[in-house]
C-alpha cells in the first residue's frame, strides 16, 4: 500500500485539463503543453548516513492564470524506519516567465540543483538552472536563475522539452549533469 505524505497546497491545472498547450513562445501561434500530469523523470533516490531521500518535481499553475511554475519536493525516512515526511518543497517562479519540464536530484552533502525549461512570448524555449545548498532556509531555491542555453527558435509543436534528467557524477557524488531539449530551429 502507498504511504500518504502530507504537503501544501498546490494548482495542477494548468492549462486546464485537456491534452493543450497554453505556454506562447515568440513568433507563433502554437503553444507549448506543460504536461502536467505526472512527476518528472526522475525521482531521485539518495541513502544518506541517517535517513534515505527522494526529490522530484513537477508543474503548477502558480497564478490561477496558467503560468507554469516548477513545485520541487524532498521527502525523506529515518534508517531506522517509519513514514516517509515531506522535509521540505517550494515552487521556483520569480518572474512571468513559463517553467516547466524540470529534473532535480541532490547531492552527498544534500545541494540540490534544478534545471528546466522556460518559455513565454518573449522567451523562446530556453533551458535554465537554478538550486539551493544544505544550509539554505527550507523550502528555497537561492542560487541565481543561470542561463544554460537560451533558445533561439520557437517549437512548432506543442510538445517540447520531454525527458529531461539531472543526475550526480558517481566519480565524486556532488557534480550535476542535466539533459534537456534544444531548440535552434522550429523542429
Amino acid at each position: 500500500q502507498a504511504a500518504a505524505v502530507d504537503v501544501a497546497d498546490f494548482d495542477s491545472t494548468v492549462c486546464g485539463t485537456a491534452f493543450q498547450g497554453c505556454f506562447p513562445q515568440p513568433g507563433r501561434t502554437t503553444t507549448l503543453m506543460p504536461i502536467r500530469e505526472a512527476i518528472m523523470n526522475r525521482l531521485q533516490y539518495w541513502r544518506h548516513d541517517e535517513f534515505e531521500s527522494l526529490v522530484g518535481n513537477f508543474v503548477v499553475d502558480v497564478n490561477a492564470a496558467d503560468r507554469g511554475g516548477v513545485r520541487w519536493f524532498d521527502v525523506r525516512r529515518p534508517l531506522t524506519g517509519g513514514p516517509w515526511t515531506t522535509y521540505q518543497q517550494g515552487t521556483y517562479s520569480i518572474d512571468a516567465t513559463h517553467r516547466w519540464m524540470a529534473a532535480v536530484a541532490m547531492d552527498q552533502s544534500e545541494n540540490i540543483a534544478l534545471a528546466y525549461n522556460a518559455v513565454s512570448g518573449s522567451v523562446f524555449p530556453s533551458l535554465r538552472y537554478t538550486g539551493r545548498s544544505f544550509d539554505d532556509p527550507l523550502g528555497l531555491m537561492t542560487e541565481t536563475e543561470t542561463d544554460i542555453h537560451t533558445g533561439t527558435a520557437s517549437n512548432s509543436s506543442i510538445r517540447y522539452g520531454d525527458y529531461a534528467a539531472m543526475g550526480v557524477d558517481p566519480s565524486d557524488d556532488c557534480t550535476f549533469w542535466f539533459t534537456g531539449m534544444d531548440n535552434t530551429a522550429t523542429t
